[in-house]
This record gives C-alpha cells, sequence and structure tokens, in this order.
C-alpha cells in the first residue's frame, strides 16, 4: 500500500525506541515538545 505513517502521542523514550525498532520514522507527541502557538514555533 505504500503509506506514510506517524506515530502520534509519544510519550516517553521507551515508546520511542518501540517505534523505532519496528520502522518507523515519523514520530511526533510531548516527548519531543509540548503544542506552541504557530508564532512560537516558527522561532524554534
Amino acid at each position: 500500500m505504500r503509506l506514510d505513517v506517524i506515530a502520534e502521542g509519544v510519550e516517553t523514550a521507551q515508546q520511542e525506541d518501540f517505534l523505532v525498532k519496528l520502522g518507523c520514522v515519523s514520530i511526533q507527541g510531548y516527548l519531543y515538545s509540548r503544542p506552541v502557538p504557530e508564532k512560537e514555533m516558527t522561532s524554534l
């Protein structure tokens, strides 16, 4: 099917390790950053 999948809601390094071992390369969640307003995000 060749779908790109993003793992959302990753909050711990253990979750990240598990997903990486499964071959997941697109991950987002509180582990990396809390939600921020657009104006603040552009400065990151």
